[in-house]
């Protein structure tokens, strides 16, 4: 008996090593579990004060990180997203340090001194907590999203009044009411200083970058007193420096405006801009690099159908699976010309040769349903058609999406 249980064990540790993932009814895969260092570069796996635990679920798409860090664990879907987690732990703990000196103690206390105005409210961008939201990235790959959902409508709707929509809009892209232009400008003078995102969905870091832009603007001390050093990071949103620079020293009403001109010059509607803006997932630093990435694919046709479909993105996960979506496309462009650009349930674009291409910033693809359907997608139907990874498909999915046609290009970089 025990022989036979030995046996039957190191077949499962061999199984579990690859990745394997089982058949169910109907021929379909169980999305594995998979190990850290399967799952995410070195880099990610562990480093100075932190690690990802060695068990990393799948959904069939995504990999399920838990990020256990001095400054406490949390839960992140995707590589990218992880990448941006870890970027940003070095910023959290030298904010941890700087607030526990004595200069912060003093700053804080004359701060408090100081009478806040009645309106001076902070509004941050509602961060996303995955329980309970609906859908991920599978969203994107399952049956094209029915009417009521094509257009996020909290930016639209017409029983609301125009100061609702508009307060909508403001928590949406990070507003921040806090009395005058100058307290905004020192928050995102700091995040510049730290270089991490200053409209980030991290609650923990948003809460620190609030507190000391608060001391600095009303304890008036200069951030250079409260932080000695400048972390080394990075705003990992963004691959072009062009977003960086308008990110860190555009003040925020003048970004948004930016952005409306640049939409409205591809074509876009005022009800699909609204509904970006409005879009929960929608960060002010990741619409302004959509617009960015957009705004490369000049003379392409349909530009204003992706603007519709990121209006709909309830989570960050879901915006910034866009945003590389339309960066992948941009880089494509730039080698071999695309001639449409189509946003139905997900971003595909036709190039000028024929050639169908689905840019798909997902980390480990299995044979689910969802998948086969999307693999089957009669409008997705042409001689030519590549899937364009950023990360790989299970060896089952891979030999599935050939067996219809489907050129298969894995680690594919934005």
């Amino acid at each position: 008996g025990s022989m036979i249980r030995a046996v039957l064990l190191s077949i499962l540790i061999v199984f579990a090593g690859v990745g394997a993932a089982r058949a169910q009814g109907g021929g379909f895969e169980t999305p594995p579990v998979l190990s850290a260092a399967d799952a995410a570069p070195p880099n990610l796996v562990k480093g100075e004060g932190f690690r990802i635990a060695d068990r990393v679920p799948t959904d069939g798409l995504t990999a399920v990180f838990t990020l256990k860090a001095d400054v406490g664990t949390s839960e992140v879907h995707g590589v990218e997203t992880l990448a941006l987690r870890v970027s940003e732990l070095p910023a959290l703990r030298e904010l941890g340090k700087a607030s526990k000196t004595a200069t912060f103690t003093k700053a804080l206390a004359d701060a408090a001194k100081r009478p806040v105005k009645a309106a001076a409210q902070m509004v941050q961008h509602p961060v996303d907590t995955v329980k309970g939201l609906p859908g991920g990235l599978s969203r994107f790959f399952d049956r094209v999203g029915s009417g009521s959902e094509r257009l996020y409508d909290a930016a639209t709707d017409e029983s609301k009044s125009g100061s609702q929509r508009t307060e909508q809009v403001a928590k949406s892209t990070g507003q921040l009411t806090m009395d005058a232009l100058g307290y905004e400008q020192e928050r995102r003078k700091l995040a510049k200083q730290l270089g991490v995102d200053p409209y980030t969905t991290n609650t923990a870091l948003a809460a620190k970058l609030d507190e000391f832009a608060k001391v600095a603007f009303y304890g008036r001390v200069g951030l250079n007193t409260l932080i000695s050093v400048a972390v080394p990071a990075s705003l990992v949103i963004t691959s072009t420096s062009v977003t960086r620079d308008l990110v860190y020293d555009t003040p925020r009403g003048d970004l948004i405006v930016r952005n409306e001109n640049a939409l409205r010059a591809m074509g876009a509607k005022d009800e699909q801009i609204r509904a970006l803006q409005a879009a929960p997932g929608f960060t002010l630093s990741a619409q302004t690099e959509l617009v960015e990435q957009l705004g490369t694919l000049r003379g392409v046709a349909g530009r204003p159908a992706v603007v519709t479909l990121a209006g709909t993105a309830k989570t960050s996960d879901q915006a910034l699976f866009l945003v590389r979506a339309v960066r992948m496309l941009a880089k494509q462009h730039a080698e071999k010309p695309i001639a449409e650009i189509h946003a139905a349930g997900t971003v595909f674009a036709k190039r000028r040769d024929g050639r169908f291409i689905v840019p798909a910033a997902v980390d480990y693809v299995a044979w689910t349903e969802r998948l086969a359907r999307f693999a089957n997608r009669s409008d997705l139907a042409a001689k030519q058609r590549t899937v364009l990874l950023t990360g790989r498909m299970s060896p089952r999915a891979k030999k599935e999406f050939e067996a219809l046609g489907w050129h298969v290009a894995e680690h594919a970089s934005d």
